[in-house]
């Protein structure tokens, strides 16, 4: 598939880069939640303090998640997975 594409882009290519993206969001979403929670669990509670600076890394991160929900990411991918129905064209995809 071509990246050059454009307006040309089939509905097909398009849901499947919008899976893929998918993936690498959920990926890095929980991987970052479980990273900066750890920090805190290792750091103690004054890590949470703004003294800091370390809640905002969790507290940015955890606002785009909310803004844009991983649940929704994970129902898309696995309903291409398991049925191979591309995820509809949404303000999230």
């Amino acid at each position: 598939m071509g990246l050059n594409k454009e307006v040309n882009l089939t509905f097909k290519e398009r849901g499947e880069v919008a899976v893929s993206v998918f993936a690498v969001k959920a990926f890095a979403t929980r991987v970052g939640l479980n990273l900066t929670t750890g920090i805190f669990e290792v750091m103690g509670t004054r890590s949470t303090g703004s003294k800091y600076g370390f809640d905002r890394y969790w507290r940015d991160l955890r606002t785009f998640t909310l803004h844009d929900p991983v649940d929704y990411k994970l129902r898309d991918i696995g309903n291409w997975v398991l049925n191979e129905e591309l995820p509809l064209v949404t303000q999230y995809s």
